[in-house]
Order: structure tokens, then C-alpha cells, then sequence
């Protein structure tokens, strides 16, 4: 049996019935074949034109064109930091070169302070039950 003929008659409803376990086996087969094929095909045409779009039109990078320059490091002494605001200091620090690109040299912290909670009480409580029952 030749194989269109064969997925044709797969696909009628009423003559599925006539073909033998081996016939139905080898119709399945075959339509898991071109329906894997197709998708696999599908997906490298789409890598195809994800990357011809990425060479046609390149990411925006952090610096925004401007060329990195050499900095120095200067020790300047942190004399408004209240005791134990060294470390917080040096996570803030750590966490807003990382987020733009630069060195920690070119961040200066001179003093942190805390903004005022003007988040209803309903709301902090809220939070306060996310963050137990995440535990």
C-alpha cells in the first residue's frame, strides 16, 4: 500500500476501521514523523531569524556608546557612616555596580538613611504573612 494512500485513509473517520494494527502503527508513525519533522524545521528557521535579527540590529549595551575609561581608586574616608553601616555601605555599593556595569571605585556612599513607611498598616501585614508562610 503506497504511503499518501495510506495516510488518506488514515485520515477518513469511517474506513480507519478497515486497516490492520500494523497499517495503523505505520500511519502513526508516519504522522509523528512529519509533525516532529515540521516543528523541528520550524524552530531553525525561527533560530535563523533571531540571529540575523540580532546582527541586523545589536543590543543596547549599559555604557550607551561611551567608551570605558581607566579610573583610580580613591580611599575616601566614611566618617558620616554610623557604626555598622560599613557593610550595608559595601552592599549597596556592590549591588549598584553590578546593576550599572561600572567598578566599585567610581561609587561613593557617603551616608544612608532610611525613608519613612508610608505603606498602610493592612498592606504591612500583608507582606508580614507572605514572608512566614514562605518559610
Amino acid at each position: 500500500m503506497e504511503l499518501v494512500d495510506l495516510l488518506t485513509r488514515f485520515a477518513d473517520g469511517e474506513t480507519i476501521h478497515t486497516l490492520t494494527v500494523s497499517q495503523k502503527l505505520y500511519a502513526s508513525l508516519i504522522t509523528t514523523a512529519l509533525g516532529m519533522g515540521i516543528t523541528f524545521v520550524s524552530l531553525i528557521v525561527l533560530q535563523i531569524i533571531t540571529t540575523l535579527f540580532e546582527r541586523l540590529a545589536p543590543t543596547r549595551t549599559a555604557d550607551h556608546g561611551r567608551t570605558p575609561t581607566e579610573t583610580t581608586a580613591k580611599i575616601i574616608p566614611q566618617k558620616n557612616l554610623a557604626d555598622g553601616q560599613e557593610e550595608l555601605a559595601a552592599a549597596v555599593t556592590t549591588a549598584l555596580a553590578l546593576m550599572l556595569e561600572t567598578s566599585t571605585s567610581t561609587i561613593v556612599i557617603r551616608t544612608i538613611r532610611r525613608l519613612e513607611d508610608h505603606t498602610p498598616p493592612w498592606s504591612r501585614a500583608g507582606i508580614n504573612e507572605q514572608v512566614q508562610n514562605t518559610v
